[in-house]
């Protein structure tokens, strides 16, 4: 049985320690840990609900413990004895912690976008410093992004345009911003804020957050999209190390929304200057910053349970079809709709993250990863994917349950 410490039980933490559980079929034994009890409480009744509904003598082995991840000693405490570490932390708490993990010996997974966390984690690879397989960015985008967006761009000998979107979406949405909260608020804020790696012209650049906007229709409901930070993951170095690309080539990361919500937030965030990581004190000592805009969407947008993720990939470029050469569209989408398992309501966001890491994990302890150094999402087809349960939660997830009861 390998040993697993999730750090960090908020919303998708919970589900990553849950989902782990039930189909790992008894691979497992995981150790949640987190400072809020609350948080712990809601993930032990979650683990008591999920032993009810499967196989008798089937193991499921959990611990909860309250620490603060802010304590590094307490962390370095906790990693003792663990085979894998799953960090479920807020982005601007990451940094280091594969540090820590990586000293210990213990493999190293996250679902981070943050661009400059993944880079420090890349470096103890490029630094020949890796005792263990460091795989961060997993979950849906980025991780589930770029293994599709993978399996549309290796079908090319040549890449054109290959644009990679996501939306984590309120299935029914009545305010002005047409968002709820599905999401860890920070993550969204900070990828609203950072700049974004996107080819163009067959040059990796850095553009701003909140451009590129474009509309589109998918299964009659009209959307926006927009470049955002992080979602690519090192997708786009993989395509230009393959010599995928040329120098008309342009390949990005865009995150769905419904119309309107990007004005809206670039109105917060720019105009009003909240986006400013670290603003001065005004005359009057207010701050208007990052972290105030980030309070005041959590205190004002109301979360839903009733989410809807949508995976949209165009590809153009040349390919070949038989004998001859031409230039080809290929495109994959996916709706993923939130869905009752184990007795309760997995939203969406919460699934396909959830599901994303805990695939990597699985895949790890299988062999059918790199076990050592710096591994990218890419790294695994979406073939392999989806030959594991936690694959169903893009494909099929109401038959999750059953294929983990079989």
């Amino acid at each position: 049985m390998h040993n697993v410490l999730v750090l960090g039980g908020g919303k998708v933490g919970k589900s990553v320690a849950e989902l782990l559980l039930a189909c790992g079929k008894g691979a497992y034994r995981v150790t949640l840990a987190d400072r809020d009890a609350k948080n712990l409480h809601e993930a032990e009744a979650n683990i008591a609900r999920l032993r009810s509904r499967l196989p008798a003598g089937r193991a499921v082995e959990f611990v909860a413990k309250q620490v603060d991840a802010t304590d590094r000693a307490a962390v370095r405490e906790l990693l003792k004895g663990q085979h894998y570490l799953i960090c479920m932390l807020p982005f601007d708490l990451v940094k280091g912690i594969a540090e820590d993990a990586n000293a210990a010996g213990v493999n190293y997974f996250d679902v981070t976008e943050d661009v400059e966390t993944t880079d420090a984690v890349k470096a103890i690879a490029d630094e020949g410093r890796a005792k263990v397989a460091l795989v961060p960015q997993c979950g849906l985008a980025p991780g589930y992004i770029a293994i599709a967006g993978y399996e549309i761009g290796r079908q090319f000998t040549e890449i054109h345009d290959l644009t990679l979107r996501v939306g984590a979406l309120p299935q029914f949405p009545t305010n002005a911003l047409h968002y709820n909260v599905t999401w860890s608020t920070a993550g969204v804020v900070n990828e609203y804020c950072e700049p974004c790696n996107v080819m163009l012209d067959g040059r990796i650049v850095k553009v701003p957050a909140l451009e590129g906007l474009e509309h589109f229709s998918f299964e009659g409901v009209e959307y926006e999209a927009f470049y955002t930070s992080g979602g690519i993951g090192s997708l786009t170095d993989t395509l230009l190390g393959e010599k995928k690309t040329n120098p008309e080539s342009r390949i990005a990361y865009k995150t769905i929304r419904y119309p309107g919500h990007r004005d809206l937030m670039k109105f917060l965030l720019q105009d009003l200057r909240l986006g400013v990581e670290h603003a001065a004190p005004t005359a009057g000592g207010r701050v208007f910053d990052r972290r105030l805009a980030i309070d005041l969407l959590d205190h004002a947008v109301a979360r839903t349970l009733q989410d809807v993720v949508i995976v949209f990939i165009n590809g153009i470029g040349m390919r070949h079809d038989g004998e001859t050469i031409r230039r080809e569209q290929i495109n994959f989408k996916r709706a993923i709709h939130a869905t009752e398992i184990f007795g309760r309501v997995w939203p969406a966001i919460e699934l396909t993250t959830a599901a994303g890491v805990c695939a990597m994990v699985d895949l790890h302890r299988l062999g059918k990863l790199p076990q050592k150094g710096f591994v990218k999402q890419e790294d695994c087809s979406l073939a392999t994917f989806n030959e594991t349960i936690f694959g169903l939660a893009y494909e099929r997830p109401e038959g999750i349950e059953t294929a983990v009861r079989g």
